[in-house]
């Protein structure tokens, strides 16, 4: 496999070619993983000259996304043949990753909106209570890319005053994309770094399984109902 990459403004953007299967894939990882740590705004997967990809290749984009979640810059696949659309298809990372028809439109992405002007203006709303030693948030919506930055905005202002024991109730959560789960991990990592903890409750079974698909209940607690995450953060 051949890979090419290219600096566009703010963004990287990160051309392989060939098939994506287990012999590129840890090239391809590694690359992915260099590339996020310069830091750069947006990291997009060129996929206009991959003509295959298997499990290897997608737990690579899997892992890249992850990278680039990790350090908060977004994360594309871009530009992908029918055929190889079709397998993200069939896995569900269609759901999970940013994959837009071409890279331009990737590149034209907006930036996040303000926060503070959307929340309740889509659907999306997070209800905050305070107990004796936790924070509980509770999700209300579906956490993607415009609405992301509402709930980080809400974290960090509670650990800022103090609160990083933190559950967030996702029972009323419909759905999350990869935004939404940058969102989770880069709160997770704050919460810890501040000597606290995050934990999720209550997933439903459609937001469990992209949560699952991308690895992070791997990183995040997760338990069944909000009461037990309570007990649980003691």
């Amino acid at each position: 496999m051949k890979i090419e990459e290219r600096n566009e403004g703010p963004a990287v953007v990160i051309s392989p070619a060939g098939r994506l299967d287990a012999i590129g894939a840890p090239e391809l990882e590694a690359r992915i993983a260099a590339v996020a740590r310069t830091g750069p705004g947006r990291v997009v997967m060129d996929c206009r000259e991959v003509a295959y990809i298997s499990s290897a290749g997608l737990r690579a984009l899997l892992l890249g996304a992850r990278a680039c979640i990790q350090i908060g810059c977004e994360f594309s696949v871009a530009g992908l043949r029918p055929e190889c659309r079709s397998i993200l298809d069939a896995t569900g990372l269609l759901m999970v990753l940013d994959c837009p028809e071409t890279v331009e439109a990737a590149l034209a992405a907006p930036a996040a909106e303000d926060p503070r002007e959307q929340e309740g203006g889509n659907g999306f709303a997070i209800a905050e209570r305070q107990l004796e030693r936790t924070v509980l948030l509770t999700v209300d919506g579906r956490l993607e890319s415009r609405n992301a930055p509402i709930l980080t905005e809400r974290i960090f202002a509670a650990v800022g005053r103090g609160s990083a024991r933190i559950v967030l109730d996702c029972g009323g959560m419909g759905y999350v994309d990869s935004s939404g789960m940058r969102a989770l991990l880069v709160s997770a990592k704050l919460c810890q770094a501040k000597g606290g903890r995050m934990v999720l409750a209550a997933l439903l079974p459609e937001c469990r399984s992209i949560i699952d698909m991308g690895g992070f209940t791997s990183v995040i607690d997760h338990y069944e109902t909000r009461e037990a995450a309570l007990t649980a953060l003691g």
